[in-house]
This record gives C-alpha cells, structure tokens and sequence, in this order.
C-alpha cells in the first residue's frame, strides 16, 4: 500500500472547524479499563485529567497520571488510555498547528521541528514543577474557553496557545534529537499498526474479517493477531469492539437513534452482545450512559479546581 492510501487510514474526523481548527474532547469513564483507544492522527493534542488515575501510552513510551496533570501528544504518534480507577474524566484538546502559524510565518520553524521530530516535546506536566504547571494552568483556561465559547474566545485560544509554546521552549522543556531516533524495525512496526488501525476505524461499522485486515497489510492472520497483540497488549476482536462502543457512546451523546439503531450503526447485529460488550466497557448499559449525558461533570471539574 502506498503512502497516499496509508495517510487515508488515519482518524477519520475533523477537529474543530475549519476556519477554527481546535476541539474539545471531554470523556468520563465509570469503571476501570480503556478510555482511549489506540488511534493517530496528525493534529497535536494535550490531555487534561481531571479526576482519576489513568495510564496513557504514547507509541513506545507508558505514563501513569494523576488528577491535575497533563500529557502531550504529537501528531502521528499512536496513543492509548487506561483508567485504574472507577471514575476517570479527561479533556483532550485537538488542534491543528494551522491555527497558529502558515507557511511564511516566523514560528513555522518551531512546529515544523516539533512534528518531524527534531523537537521532543515534554510529554508529561505535573503540577509540582512550576514551568509545568503553568503549562497545566493556561491549558484549563484553553478548556474552559472552548467550553463557554464566549465572544472573542477565538482570540484567547490562540493567544494561550502561543503562550503554552513560549513557555516549552524558553523554560527548555525540550529535546532536541536526530530524525532517526527510532530504528528502522521499530519505525516499520509502527506503521505497520497504524495501517491497522485505519482499516479498522473506515470498517468498524460493518462485518470485519480477519482475513480482510491481514490482507490490507500483508500479514498472515496468524502472524497479524500475534503482531497486534505484542504491540499494543490487546486482541484484535476486542480492539474492534472497543472503536464500536466508542462510536456508539458519542452517538448516545449527540443523536436521537434508538440504542437498537445505533448498535446497528455500529457494526452490532445483535442487541443482546452489543449491550453486553457496551457494559463491560463503559461500566454501564447504554440506557444509563445516555441518562447521564449532562455537563455537570465540568461544572463539577471547575468548582473543584
């Protein structure tokens, strides 16, 4: 598969706007177990634990935070999240570097090293570390302003931004490292998984044969479920049931479908498992996941800052 086709297979959804290229992702979990599935996409994201312990992978490299820390992702790096506690909330903030510099402008430079590479980025900001915690601080008026959306918010998203990036490179919170800091086995690996993964999420609404997924990537399907379960401690059936009942939790937040649509929508033909699998997942049946659809969560998460 050529790299046109392999850059189509990555998450299939706009962040944002695309006059405003920055969303707000904000996703509570009620028992332990994964929050976040494994998935890429191009756009550079933070991620803001509000309540919880919860463990976040980032291609290669595994982190355990705390309620209060953040996390940095780059564009391209696969990523994952693991809740250890009953109660887990987190907001992921999405954004395209397009939002704040184009191709004539001064700061290019500084977002094109980050995203190939030559600048490593702090990945994990605690609290305790002043010039981490600022980062921490100017990310939760980024939150609240994408969630109030008041006039002029445009304005003070970009400048907090801008602000956040400063603050990374003048207290250092930097590495600077050669192209290949990854072999050449390991590179491959990665894409490999990610080519996984973007047929699964264009497929995952209809019936998934493992011989299809082996085929799309050249792999046994023997030599497939060993390889995807070596690199991201899952099988595949239940990485594909997990993509499902994420698709169908954000249904249940912003439509009207009947749960017997929406597990159709997303590639259950059977009521009885869909519910079965969404419970073991989301620690709930979907009737009460939609019951609590309301944003007291994030009144909850400010009144409590």
């Amino acid at each position: 598969m050529d790299d046109l086709n392999f850059e189509k297979l990555k998450e299939h959804k706009q962040h944002g706007e695309s006059m405003l290229p920055i969303a707000l992702y904000a996703v509570s979990h009620y028992k332990t177990g994964p929050i976040l599935p494994y998935h890429w996409h191009n756009e550079l994201e933070f991620i803001y634990l509000s309540d919880g312990e919860a463990v976040f992978t980032i291609d290669d490299e595994v982190f355990t935070m705390q309620a209060g820390e953040c996390i940095f992702v780059n564009g391209g790096q696969i990523h994952s999240g693991f809740s250890k506690t009953a109660d887990c909330t987190y907001f992921s903030v999405v954004f395209d570097t397009e939002l704040l510099t184009h191709s004539f402008d001064a700061c290019r430079e500084y977002f094109d090293g980050i995203r190939m590479g030559k600048f490593k980025i702090c990945t994990h900001f605690k609290p305790a570390i002043p010039s981490q915690n600022q980062i921490i601080l100017e990310l939760k008026v980024i939150i609240e302003e994408l969630t109030a959306k008041t006039i002029g918010y445009e304005f003070a998203l970009k400048s907090k931004l801008f602000f956040i990036f400063s603050i990374l490179f003048r207290e250092k919170l930097f590495t600077l490292r050669s192209e290949n800091h990854k072999s050449s086995l390991q590179a491959k690996k990665y894409h490999t998984l990610k080519k996984i993964m973007g047929y699964i999420y264009q497929n995952y609404d209809k019936k998934i044969k493992l011989t299809d997924i082996s085929e799309s990537v050249n792999l046994t399907p023997q030599y497939l479920c060993k390889f995807f379960k070596e690199m991201t401690d899952t099988s595949i059936s239940s990485y594909i049931n997990h993509c499902r009942i994420e698709a169908a939790s954000t249904l249940l937040k912003i439509s009207t479908l009947s749960i017997t649509d929406i597990a159709l929508e997303c590639g259950f033909d059977n009521l009885s498992y869909f519910n079965r699998v969404f419970k073991k997942q989301m620690g709930c049946t979907p009737t009460v996941f939609r019951s609590r659809i309301d944003d007291t969560h994030f009144l909850e998460y400010r009144q409590n800052q």
